[in-house]
């Protein structure tokens, strides 16, 4: 049995225009986030995918993305979906972020930590747990969508799927991804940008 549900980022924020570090703060969508949640719901219609349960995390920015992506004001918060917390570095200027580590997919690691923050380890466990145990108690003719963000969607998803696509850059706004779970392992089968209009990655069927 092959479940499949879709996890995506919010729109572009005033703190993203800004670059601004932004995690448990919020700040509210662009008139270009806007449109680009407008666009994700466009893909989605053109596809023909009509969701049955959406969740948003608890922040502004998801939620608004959530309703205009979905034109539904019934979706469910979660705070299990909230991007990492920052600590004190919240609100300041991204360039006094440390590096990332990208080899291994660690993200930020427990840098934050002693600022009052997140570990990368516990933002992937919390957003593993949220999504999975949702999944794993819906039907199979069910399609779910997941609205987060994007440090913690990528910590979700190069850590609870196998065989994740490699990020050659930030995760863009509105990113879509469409995930499959057989009972075993999940997959990214596609990440759609909805800003440029096409598919970033497509995983090759065998």
């Amino acid at each position: 049995m092959i479940k499949t549900f879709y996890v995506m980022r919010h729109g572009q924020t005033r703190f993203n225009l800004q670059g601004r570090i932004q995690g448990a703060c919020d700040s509210p969508l662009t008139e270009l986030g806007i449109e680009q949640a407008k666009s994700a719901r466009q893909h989605f219609k053109e596809e023909g995918i009509t969701f049955t349960r959406v969740y948003s995390s608890t922040q502004e920015r998801a939620c608004d993305t959530a309703e205009l992506a979905t034109g539904r004001t019934d979706y469910i918060r979660l705070k299990g979906l909230k991007e990492m917390d920052f600590g004190s570095y919240e609100a300041h200027q991204e360039y006094l972020n440390p590096p990332l580590h990208r080899e291994d997919g660690s993200g930020y690691r427990d840098y934050f930590v002693a600022y009052g923050g997140e570990s990368n380890v516990q933002v992937y466990e919390r957003m593993y747990q949220t999504i999975h145990d949702i999944v794993e108690e819906s039907k199979e003719d069910e399609t779910l969508l997941f609205v987060s963000h994007g440090g913690a969607i990528t910590q979700f998803y190069l850590h609870a799927t196998k065989n994740p696509p490699v990020p050659k850059k930030r995760l863009a706004n509105c990113a879509i991804f469409k995930i499959t779970d057989d009972g075993e392992d999940m997959l990214v089968q596609s990440i759609y940008d909805p800003s440029s209009q096409e598919y970033v990655y497509e995983r090759k069927q065998k």
